[in-house]
């Protein structure tokens, strides 16, 4: 009896039926549903072809799918012909990317997904505070190419694990934060963290965690049933970095086997032959076709299906919109031209001073830290600005402001030297003689006017020597006895009793110079008629003249914090400005009366000098 009924138990244990346990959350998330429906409507819209760069989203079956509609998916912007649509992966893309899509004259759609978008930004501004960023995440992966490309080289670490610390020349009172990869473990992001903490005291960190909220939800769900499965099946694409996450996380949750299978035709039938429970998860980039699929097939070998406690995920993302991105540098509000051209600038100082072998190291970090990160870029906008009115080239026009850039640096660091005006700070920043020392400063100053010449007469400059010669010409004019050098002169050494003319001759000089220059070389990057070339340099001799004003008006009211140096020194030492010879109201009216003189040069120009308008008004009235 009691053998018969041990007999009919033993049957009825291995007559109960196999489950497979499905983890909730699963499948596509908010981002990568929006990527993909950016790619159908543009098909919808514009008619196929329709080209992507690299994959839109990490699934081979997706990508198929697409490219059946009539999707091109390429590799690089230059496979794309000129002027065809464009549509920019969810894992995001580098500023070089978009640069070379503009030069192409592509109808370009960015379908980057918000999230790796706000990572994005907050590397960038950490960067510009001036910190050295750790991106915790993998090398290599789209995101983190992505990522590194918003700015220079150098400036962004890339770390997986503790022991990638030490590899970094960092000590430990450095200023650092950390950003990371969407897709990343977060087990893993929180050890990465720790040990950033532990080694570094001054650390900013994301405001909210930038593990996206689907890597999170997926790898909480898979981890909540590991421990009582057998075997955890992840559907997915090897290529997917949250795919391979989730097996890694159901392996430490405690399931005996974790396996990624891209769908039903990749099922471990060994090791499904011994499993009474088995989990199942996709990941954020699997649709859910290949699921139904997997589980179809679990299924019809006898597993049944059960639905596990979890999150309803109800975030929705705004759809992208369709109209062509690809706006000429200088549209849009000034603030939006201002910050792509920053960091146009920086990627193109930061090549310019390179990291060749064999040269100091500590000169080109020097010249780096007077260079990138910091300035209003203002007169680099305005190369950019002349250019465009005059059909130009924006690349070379970059490279123009780049060698501007490096004149205004040096310019600076020689003014803030003991000798000059002995500043202790530039941009709310020690100064470059104070972070480094003195001889390292003019040195560095030294080597950036030299840079800045070989820019001008390097041939992706111009490919007319005669323009590249005219473009060195003036900028020697610019910054010699009758420009920088000797406005500084007339500063440092006035007449005894300075009149209003003797003030503007010296600022004409001084600040005036290199805005003169910047305009005189957009003038020359494209075709240009005497009489436009002779409007845009008297709006450029106006406009100098307005900044210099605008200084001195700061100089005495303005916020030191916000101004970012030392103010009223010019006063104590005895030095007059417009402020101190024509009074507050008196410096104000000039000013106005200026601006006015720059918009009436620009008049003829009728709309296409919106942009050299804005720049006027900027100028009059600026905080900084």
């Amino acid at each position: 009896m009691a053998a018969s009924s041990m007999t009919m138990a033993t049957g009825q244990e291995r007559k109960a039926p196999r489950r497979v346990l499905l983890a909730n959350p699963r499948g596509f998330c908010a981002g990568v549903q929006r990527a993909i429906d950016t790619v159908e409507q543009a098909l919808s819209r514009h008619g196929a072809p329709v080209y992507v760069r690299r994959a839109i989203v990490h699934n081979r079956a997706v990508v198929e799918r697409l490219e059946q509609l009539g999707a091109v998916f390429v590799q690089e912007i230059d496979d794309i012909p000129a002027g065809a649509v464009a549509v920019l992966s969810a894992h995001g893309s580098a500023r070089s990317v978009k640069l070379a899509a503009d030069a192409r004259g592509l109808r370009m759609v960015d379908a980057i997904c918000p999230l790796v978008a706000k990572v994005h930004a907050e590397v960038e501004g950490w960067y510009r505070a001036g910190r050295h960023v750790f991106l915790i995440g993998h090398l290599g992966h789209p995101e983190v190419v992505g990522t590194l490309g918003q700015v220079p080289s150098g400036a962004v670490s890339v770390v997986s694990r503790p022991a990638d610390l030490e590899a970094l020349d960092l000590p430990p009172n450095s200023a650092v934060a950390y950003a990371v990869q969407t897709t990343f473990a977060m087990r893993d992001a929180d050890d990465m963290v720790a040990a950033i903490r532990e080694r570094f005291r001054d650390v900013a960190a994301p405001r909210s965690s930038d593990i996206c909220y689907a890597t999170t939800n997926r790898q909480q769900a898979v981890e909540a049933l590991a421990a009582s499965c057998d075997l955890v099946l992840v559907v997915g694409d090897v290529m997917s970095s949250n795919a391979r996450r989730l097996t890694e996380v159901a392996e430490a949750a405690g399931t005996p086997h974790a396996v990624l299978i891209a769908g039903a035709d990749d099922l471990p039938l060994d090791l499904l032959a011994g499993a009474a429970t088995v989990g199942l998860t996709a990941a954020a980039s699997t649709p859910a076709s290949a699921v139904d699929a997997v589980c179809a097939a679990l299924a019809a070998q006898g597993f049944v299906l059960e639905e596990a406690e979890g999150l309803a995920e109800q975030v929705r993302f705004k759809p992208v919109s369709l109209e062509p991105l690809h706006p000429a540098p200088e549209s849009g509000s000034l603030e939006d031209r201002l910050a792509r051209l920053r960091a146009d600038i920086d990627a193109a100082l930061d090549s310019a001073i390179g990291h060749a072998r064999g040269r100091d190291r500590r000169l080109a970090e020097a010249m780096r830290y007077a260079t990138i990160g910091g300035g209003k870029r203002f007169r680099a906008l305005l190369v950019a600005a002349v250019s465009d009115l005059v059909g130009g080239s924006y690349a070379q026009a970059l490279r123009v402001g780049a060698a501007i850039e490096c004149v205004h640096a040096q310019s600076l660091v020689h003014d803030d030297l003991p000798c000059m005006d002995d500043d202790d700070l530039r941009r709310g920043r020690p100064t470059l003689h104070r972070k480094f020392d003195e001889a390292t400063a003019v040195l560095a100053g030294d080597a950036l006017l030299a840079l800045a010449f070989e820019i001008l007469a390097d041939e992706p400059t111009h490919p007319d020597p005669a323009v590249r010669a005219q473009l060195v010409l003036a900028l020697a004019r610019a910054v010699g006895q009758d420009g920088l050098a000797g406005g500084q002169m007339m500063d440092l050494y006035p007449p005894a009793k300075p009149s209003a003319q003797d003030m503007f001759e010296c600022e004409s000089r001084k600040t005036g110079a290199l805005i003169r220059f910047a305009v005189e070389a957009g003038t020359l990057l494209g075709p240009c008629s005497a009489e436009e070339r002779a409007r845009l340099l008297r709006f450029a001799e106006n406009l100098g003249l307005v900044f210099q004003i605008r200084d001195d008006m700061l100089d005495s009211i303005g916020d030191a914090q916000v101004v970012g140096k030392a103010l009223r020194k010019d006063e104590a030492a005895g030095r007059k400005g417009a402020t101190t010879l024509l009074g507050i109201e008196g410096a104000a009216r000039q000013a106005s009366e200026l601006e006015n003189a720059c918009q009436e040069a620009l008049s003829p120009f009728g709309a296409r000098a919106t942009p050299l308008r804005d720049l006027a008004r900027f100028a009059v009235s600026r905080m900084h």
